[in-house]
């Protein structure tokens, strides 16, 4: 018999933590998650020496078990969001996919993608340093406790709610669409015979804003252009000019305006990029 997508709600637990996330303070609202596993092998080839089918392969690291999800933003269901918060971009959570427990996962990857008048959407990608393993693929039949999902569609943040704080006047005043990005680097350790590894290391955070308006203000130069000042966004819901993960999206003084670009085609107007990139660690 096939699972259904509603049995396959995603948690993530506290920041740091290794208990079993809670259904109710750790949903997050997903429209997409998958789960990949992959072994470190390779051929076991000698000189002199067929290779035995019994005895292909040899196992060269641990074994992989990469995450990812796509969700939509909304007040009220951003608790599973901490591992965003800046304090804590060097620990790990716990992830539950259905009934699957994933334990030490650190982020790689996350991004936002704003655009007007569709809700925000964030996709978040992890490695498990312990992933569930030797267990069939079950589902969660009772989601969020066996409790009503507070969905709310006045609570969501949509493109149009969001708003952009401009003082370094970088950009247009009409911005049609803007992506962020934010990339870990990170180095697993391991312990004297241990397989996997017991912790991973932050190397560095990158972040990139990508914004798509009507004009820009000036061209860069060599150097690209510093900010003389911060500029951020906030995502809010309807209604609200509260951020939902406070300082999540804002790039201070010092941060470059590393590329430029604008293009028109006949009946429409003229369509500019700017990317900021900031180095946080």
């Amino acid at each position: 018999m096939s699972l259904p997508y509603s049995e396959f709600p995603v948690y993530i637990g506290g920041v740091g933590s290794t208990a079993v996330p809670s259904e109710t303070n750790g949903y997050v609202p997903a429209t997409q998650v998958s789960v990949n596993y992959n072994t470190s092998h390779s051929p076991k080839r000698k000189l002199g020496t067929t290779i035995a089918a019994s005895d292909q392969f040899s196992f060269d690291g641990p074994l992989s078990a990469d995450i990812s999800f796509d969700c939509i933003l909304q007040s009220g269901l951003v608790s599973g969001l901490d591992f965003l918060l800046d304090a804590n971009q060097d620990n790990f959570v716990t992830i539950q996919v259905g009934s699957g427990m994933y334990n030490k996962c650190y982020a790689t990857d996350v991004s936002v993608t704003i655009a007007p008048f569709v809700p925000v959407t964030l996709q978040a990608k992890f490695v498990s340093l312990d992933p569930v393993t030797g267990s069939q693929i079950t589902g969660d039949s009772n989601p969020f406790d066996g409790g009503v999902i507070p969905f709310d569609s006045d609570a969501i943040a949509y493109g149009h709610t969001c708003t952009i704080t401009d003082s370094a006047n970088i950009l247009n005043n009409v911005q049609s669409q803007i992506s962020f990005t934010r990339r870990y680097s990170r180095s697993p350790t391991f312990a004297l015979g241990s397989v996997n590894a017991s912790t991973m290391l932050l190397d560095g955070v990158e972040e990139e804003l990508s914004v798509t308006s009507t004009g820009v203000n000036s061209l860069i130069n060599f150097s690209g252009e510093e900010l003389t000042n911060t500029l951020s966004m906030s995502v809010c819901g309807v209604g609200n000019t509260v951020p939902f993960i406070t300082d999540f999206i804002s790039f201070p003084q010092g941060s470059r305006v590393l590329s430029e670009s604008y293009s028109t085609k006949g009946g429409e107007v003229v369509t500019t990029n700017a990317t900021i990139k900031q180095i946080k660690l």
